[in-house]
């Protein structure tokens, strides 16, 4: 029962920590005047993606690479089949192509880097600050290029972002030391609340002899993705939804460069065949899926949300099935 309440302790923090994180980057976007896609692409996606960092380096001190890499594959996968598939269901999701080519296109070439360094089961050290820089170059990058691009509409467009994602708040929080202050604030209950999420994960899958890396696939994945979700809701709900799109996006850029390398670099990764075999391929096909639809049309019907949620379902119950099974992949020789 103590494992419980931790984990639900931390999920409950990381919710809590994660809005403030969110609200804190949107406000600070405002200050900086950037459009909306990229404001969901790299801020925002950055901030949402602050649960699954922590978790990863939380995971990789305590020697238990399977979670750290569990969760970032997890969270991808969930990012793209519940997460789009939630928010396109609740209302057709509007998308850009030509915004979104440069980190569609960057996070279907993490997948393919992770998925070849990792064909000799193992990440090393040098490999995770490889990730690492990738990751770090493309967010400066996708910066870069935002800030110098900068139209006239786009002062209107981020002060709009912000009114339109952001709950009332204080006076005092909607200045720029304010907002500072309440993304420190959110980053801290986000660091306690992972810690208390790893604990009780670890705790419970030795109890339940479940491989570290299913609770991460599963559990911790959906519970770290949170964030992500309530920013899509609301930005699908207040006719945002590009900057969901975008958040996906770009979290799911973090995970395979920034966690899953700083996860590396703490400790070299071991994973099983599972993992390459399966999960990762998995990944794979959901990005290719993500790929089919916002290439079909200029939004994400319901029908097409749909579409991405019975596939995130479908992946779920292959990895239960696998597992009570006692078999995760095909043997070889």
């Amino acid at each position: 029962m103590s494992d419980i309440l931790l984990l639900l302790g931390g999920l409950a923090l990381i919710i809590k920590g994660g809005d403030w994180f969110v609200a804190a980057a949107v406000r600070i976007a405002e200050f900086l005047r950037l459009p909306r896609v990229v404001v969901g692409s790299t801020l925002v996606s950055l901030a949402t993606t602050s649960p699954e960092l922590v978790v990863s380096f939380m995971s990789a001190s305590k020697g238990e690479s399977g979670l750290a890499i569990g969760n970032a594959v997890g969270s991808c996968i969930c990012n793209i089949g519940l997460i789009l598939g939630v928010t396109a269901l609740i209302k057709h999701v509007d998308i850009h192509p030509r915004a979104l080519r440069t980190p569609l296109l960057a996070m279907l070439a993490g997948g393919v880097v992770l998925f070849l360094m990792t064909l000799d089961l193992g990440l090393s050290r040098a490999q995770g600050a490889i990730l690492i820089a990738g990751g770090v170059a493309y967010y400066a990058w996708d910066l870069a290029r935002a800030w110098r691009d900068r139209r006239p509409e786009d002062f209107a467009e981020a002060t709009a972002v912000e009114k339109e994602v952001t709950r009332s708040r204080w006076v005092w929080f909607a200045t720029l030391p304010g907002s500072i202050t309440q993304f420190l604030v959110g980053a801290a209950i986000v660091v306690l609340g992972s810690r208390l999420l790893v604990d009780g994960a670890i705790n419970i899958a030795g109890r339940l002899a479940i491989p570290a890396i299913i609770v991460g696939l599963t559990v911790i994945a959906i519970g770290t993705s949170l964030p992500e979700l309530i920013t899509a809701i609301t930005s699908a709900r207040k006719n945002v939804s590009d900057l969901s799109v975008g958040n996906v996006l770009g979290a799911n850029i973090a995970n395979l460069t920034l966690i899953i390398g700083t996860a590396a670099v703490i400790h070299p990764v071991t994973i099983d065949r599972t993992t390459q075999l399966f999960n990762f391929p998995a990944l794979l096909a959901m990005c290719g899926l993500l790929l089919f639809v916002m290439r079909s049309d200029h939004r994400i019907t319901r029908r097409e949300g749909a579409v991405l949620l019975a596939a995130y379902g479908a992946y779920i119950g292959a990895v239960v099935m696998l597992t009570i099974a006692g078999s995760a992949a095909p043997t070889i020789p």
